[in-house]
């Protein structure tokens, strides 16, 4: 009974995990994702770490990646919720909160990219 009732407490952990990082995955892991797979059409990475790693493995390497970025997000929130501290809730709403802005910055410049390149590049 113990092991089910662990079972039910790291599910329930992790859809609130989930459900608090909605934004993050809409715009800094799929967002970016489409956005970088179609601007990759019109030009090339600026990021040298990601260009060599999607040169030397493809465009789906970048979901691996983003994947591993979003378990480091959920040792985080762990550590953060496990902590007794006042500052836990603040800590977790602005790493939350400013990843999911860098994400929609990044979906924004990359359909700028496309629009620029659509428009100026026929």
């Amino acid at each position: 009974m113990h092991n089910a009732n662990l079972y039910n407490s790291q599910l329930t952990n992790i859809s609130d995990f989930l459900r608090d990082i909605k934004y993050i995955i809409v715009f800094y892991v799929l967002g970016d994702f489409l956005t970088t797979a179609h601007a990759l059409n019109y030009g090339f990475e600026e990021n040298d770490f990601l260009a060599a790693v999607i040169q030397d493995y493809g465009v789906s390497s970048l979901l691996i990646l983003k994947t591993l970025f979003l378990v480091i997000v959920y040792w985080n929130y762990k550590i953060l919720k496990d902590s007794d501290s006042k500052w836990t809730d603040l800590l977790w709403v602005t790493a939350r909160k400013s990843i999911a802005l860098v994400g929609l910055f990044l979906v924004v410049n990359n359909l700028m990219v496309i629009s620029w390149n659509v428009a100026y590049c026929r």
